[in-house]
């Protein structure tokens, strides 16, 4: 028997949509898939080679998940982790499974998160660590946005289906620019956003694909639909649960074959567009109900990022804040800075609407406060005594020790990264601490590269 690869994993599904989506996200997760569309062509692969797991429908056109479990299980094969797929209907068998070996099982329809979360579990050896802590924050600095960010950098390299989920405000279209951005790094791409909510449903056929001079009352002129506007680029489907049945069979079959006609038109237009999903309900309960469609929920889900909201991701807000005051700065010509103390307040808000409600809540503060320093008091506190504010530029004599060495090293780190056109890595190589613990003073002190905040 050939030699155990610990990223090789066999998946054994018929289902042409459901087999695409789960082999490119096994991909995206750094796995090797041997992807089988029948039970014989398994089981003569998990005879001859040793694989880390075994992902496998318990349907299938020839043998069923149970006959080719069965069978290498009389041959003494040796099974890896298994986990079988399974509709409500074949449960049992699933339970009966389980008795011979068989790790776990799921049911349909499922999250691919869901069924991740199972692989890791029966075999952790196929994943690695996520290596997210040197990561240059783009997105946030909680842990949950790091490791967001980290994915998003590998979907960046393929056009496959991504659903951004996330309540209203939380920024999807935010992470949505930013896979767009990993491979257009001169901005001559187009990236298009649709609220499929905010178009009836009577026009949204021709937002999406266009229509033909005369196609319908009003069409006085031909006119060129989304998915052409995006063409090479991305397109974002925001608000993707709102869509009718009707309108999915119809985003469907542009997804799985790459064309599609004008409204009132006949001939062929073929497109290279990298389309993202986002929406705030949850895609899974509606299949369930039958509201959306299940074939289309696994073709736009082949990778599935949860933007969490604010009031889970403490750590974000005041990176949030500080940026939108430096880029309210920057655009208004004026500055304003931050205190330790009003970021402090802000962090103990619940911000309902998220990323959204504390962008505007910093331009308000900047706009009607009457200083240049936000406080508590600045940013709607009730008014109590604040301490004053020390200033950076004083003395050894008027600031106290801790203050004036936190000033110095403050100083210190700021003029190091401009030395070094900062660059972390140089940066904190020159100051003998690691990146990440230059972040961590970079955090502390707000230091950002106003160039790069616009």
């Amino acid at each position: 028997m050939n030699t155990v690869l610990n990223k090789a994993l066999c998946l054994v599904e018929d289902d042409p949509i459901m087999g695409e989506s789960l082999a490119h996200r096994l991909t995206l997760e750094g796995l090797v898939c041997d992807w089988h569309r029948d039970g014989k062509s398994a089981l003569d692969a998990l005879r001859h080679r040793s694989y880390a797991a075994l992902i496998s429908d318990i349907r299938l056109p020839d043998l069923s998940g149970e006959d080719l479990f069965q069978a290498l299980y009389d041959e003494q094969v040796l099974l890896p982790p298994t986990l079988f797929i399974t509709g409500y209907g074949s449960i049992d068998q699933a339970v009966k499974l389980l008795r011979l070996g068989a790790r776990d099982y799921i049911t349909k329809p499922f999250d691919l998160d869901q069924l991740m979360e199972k692989l890791r579990i029966i075999s952790p050896t196929l994943f690695i660590d996520d290596e997210w802590q040197d990561l240059e924050p783009v997105l946030g600095t909680s842990v949950s946005m790091r490791r967001l960010q980290k994915m998003a950098n590998v979907l960046g390299e393929y056009r496959v289906g991504v659903l951004l989920t996330g309540e209203s405000g939380v920024g999807k279209e935010h992470v949505a620019r930013y896979i767009h951005g990993i491979t257009d790094d001169t901005g001559s791409l187009p990236f298009i956003s649709v609220n499929c909510a905010a178009v009836t449903e009577t026009l949204l056929e021709a937002e999406l694909f266009g229509h033909e001079k005369g196609a319908f009352t009003g069409a006085v002129q031909s006119r060129h639909g989304v998915f052409e506007r995006a063409d090479r680029g991305t397109l974002l489907l925001d608000e993707i649960g709102e869509m009718s049945t009707g309108m999915q069979a119809k985003l469907l079959r542009v997804l799985q074959e790459g064309h599609f006609e004008r409204v009132g038109g006949h001939n062929r237009i073929e497109v290279d567009v990298r389309v993202i999903c986002a929406t705030n309900r949850d895609l899974k309960l509606m299949v369930d109900d039958s509201s959306f469609r299940e074939d289309l929920f696994y073709r736009i889900n082949v990778a599935h990022l949860h933007v969490p909201p604010l009031r889970e991701r403490p750590d974000d807000i005041g990176w949030f804040a500080n940026m939108f005051v430096s880029n309210f700065s920057k655009k208004s010509g004026k500055s304003w800075t931050l205190t330790a103390a009003g970021e402090e307040f802000l962090r103990t808000q619940s911000w309902p609407g998220n990323v959204r409600e504390l962008k505007h809540a910093m331009q308000r503060a900047c706009i009607f406060s009457s200083q240049a320093i936000l406080g508590p008091g600045e940013l709607g506190a009730p008014a109590h005594d604040e301490p004053p504010v020390a200033e950076a530029t004083g003395t050894a004599e008027s600031l106290q020790l801790k203050g004036y060495l936190e000033s110095c090293e403050h100083n210190h780190i700021l003029e190091t990264l401009k030395a070094h056109a900062w660059q972390i890595s140089t940066t904190a190589r020159a100051l003998g601490i690691s990146r990440k613990n230059l972040w961590e003073k970079m955090r502390k002190y707000r230091i950002r590269d106003q160039e790069t905040m616009g």
